[in-house]
């Protein structure tokens, strides 16, 4: 089942862009309002994209598969979203998220993707809600590798065709410091950090077939950040959270908020092509001491 909301006039949007200052990146690039797909976009960095671009008057397309009620925030906040239900660990229920994309875009100004931002994900705890009470490890596995890995690759390929061959198309990446980078974490699901890294590799992958388009391709691997699904995973089997807390990079977790707009940055401006085919480490510093996080959780 989709939602489907008003979208903000085209006046309007001019008006937000030439309130904004001469100076500023967005008020040059938007000649219109993109079009932006983001799975996962209920909860966690999901929602801070979704946010990051509404704000911005850009027609967003969002999914989610069970948070109802973070599909009613975000609904209330912004008239201009648009939310579709979406497994991506199921075949069928991708099918039918890229033929509803397709008539979503044909509403538009240009019925062309602007932007797919590929963040919907599975961790070593939201893994176990996903599967059901009694499932096996093998089970936990597949759902892992299917929906963080060939997820992904499923969507992406259904939904790059649906942009003009003269446009520029980005395609991000969520990935994770578990898996996009050297580093090792051996206290969560081996395959939830090799979905991870197979989520890197198909990145760079998709760059290569793209290095002579208009697609833009990034992967972003940010680390220990502050979500719902790393509360489950890390924060909630700790006896001293904030302890854990103050000897991470920094001393703090990564804002959902901050990841937005580096996402909102590499979607939106010229500047972000040299970065095509890049796996960005966005750790603040994890993935070079990842002792930090692992040896910490055993205080």
């Amino acid at each position: 089942m989709s939602e489907r909301l008003d979208i903000t006039s085209a006046s309007s949007f001019s008006s937000r862009l030439s309130s904004r200052g001469p100076d500023t990146p967005e008020s040059i690039v938007f000649a219109r309002r993109l079009n932006v797909v983001i799975t996962g976009g209920s909860s966690g960095i999901g929602k801070a994209i979704v946010e990051e671009f509404a704000r911005e008057g850009h027609r967003v397309l969002f999914t989610y598969l069970r948070n109802i009620d973070g599909v009613a925030a975000l609904r209330s906040k912004f008239a201009h979203v648009t939310a579709v239900r979406l497994d991506q660990g199921d075949e069928n229920s991708v099918s039918e998220f890229v033929a509803e994309t397709k008539v979503w875009l044909e509403d538009s100004e240009v019925p062309h993707v602007d932007v797919i931002v590929n963040n919907a994900a599975l961790g070593s705890a939201t893994v176990d809600s996903y599967c059901g009470k009694g499932a096996t490890e093998f089970e936990k596995d597949t759902a892992l590798m299917r929906v963080n890995s060939l997820g992904p690759l499923w969507v992406s390929r259904g939904l790059i065709p649906l942009r003009k061959q003269e446009e520029r198309t980005v395609v991000v990446f969520v990935g994770s410091v578990g898996g996009g980078s050297a580093a090792v974490f051996p206290e969560y699901h081996a395959a939830d950090l090799m979905s991870k890294a197979a989520v890197a590799y198909l990145s760079k992958h998709l760059a290569a077939d793209n290095v002579h388009s208009n697609v833009d391709i990034f992967c972003i691997s940010p680390g220990a950040t502050e979500t719902e699904m790393f509360q489950k995973s890390t924060l909630n089997q700790l006896n001293d959270p904030d302890g854990f807390i103050a000897g991470m990079p920094k001393g703090v977790l990564i804002s959902p908020t901050h990841v937005a707009e580096n996402i909102f940055y590499l979607s939106t401006s010229p500047a972000s092509k040299i970065f095509h085919g890049a796996v960005i480490d966005a750790s603040m510093g994890l993935a070079v001491r990842p002792g930090l996080q692992t040896e910490s959780r055993r205080c």
